[in-house]
């Protein structure tokens, strides 16, 4: 006897497959583009370094301060900048770039890119690409997607920009967002670090000195575990060499 369905269990159940066809479809996508190192969750596990990684900058109060710290401490990490700020505040820019630290694309306003079309995230990515090179002078190499929110739209203009994309791995974020107290913070990193671990933290976008707070203690614990702390740029160089050998 053939199932018979109500017109709203057939609709949801169209939904829900589609739904399943577009995740196996990024899924499909993401595992390619991580075999060809054009997307990164992580560096090369053989290797005892660390990438600090700071999200919605530039801000004028707590940018500066992240970049005395990791100045006193002589380690360089990597800025994803979004446009709108890089407009408003391009002098910590240079001053990020000139300090040696790796600068990234995080769009221009921040939106959850894997909802909008082909069009808007092209648009996203080109206003901030633009904005940050005629700061620095040079093209950047490097995009994390606000929310780390993926689509193969999101994937295949990265790929079209010839960028590649930075995530992390689940759960290695400070959470720093929250404001979740120092104490966390630093619990937080210190339990889920591991080698090539790539950790997400936030210089703007909010009250951030909880994450300024933090930072000091952060860098000595991990340098006391004999982690080195690396850019994005230094982690892809530590995986091309990995590939050699």
């Amino acid at each position: 006897m053939p199932l018979k369905f109500a017109g709203s269990e057939v609709q949801e159940y169209l939904v829900k497959g589609r739904r399943f066809i577009r995740m196996t479809s990024l899924r499909k996508e993401i595992a390619d583009l991580r075999a060809q190192g054009r997307i990164l969750y992580s560096g090369n596990t053989q290797l005892r370094e660390i990438a600090l990684t700071f999200d919605d900058g530039p801000d004028p109060n707590y940018t500066p301060q992240i970049l005395d710290v990791l100045q006193r401490y002589g380690i360089k990490a990597t800025f994803f900048c979004i446009g709108r700020q890089v407009e408003a505040y391009p002098q910590i820019v240079r001053q990020e770039y000139e300090a040696g630290h790796v600068i990234g694309n995080h769009s221009w306003t921040h939106p959850d890119l894997g909802l909008l079309p082909a069009s808007d995230i092209l648009s996203e990515l080109n206003q901030t690409f633009g904005a940050i090179q005629e700061v620095i002078g040079v093209q950047l190499a490097f995009f994390r997607p606000p929310y780390g929110s993926l689509s193969t739209q999101v994937l295949a203009q990265a790929c079209h920009l010839g960028v590649t994309t930075v995530m992390w791995n689940a759960g290695e974020e400070a959470r720093d967002w929250s404001r979740p107290g120092v104490k966390f913070i630093i619990r937080q990193i210190l339990s889920l670090v591991r080698n090539g671990s790539i950790i997400l933290m936030h210089d703007g976008g909010g009250d951030r000195s909880q994450t300024v707070a933090a930072l000091p203690v952060i860098i000595q614990r991990l340098q006391d575990r004999g982690f080195q702390l690396v850019t994005i740029q230094q982690m892809v160089d530590g995986l091309q060499e990995n590939l050699t050998l």
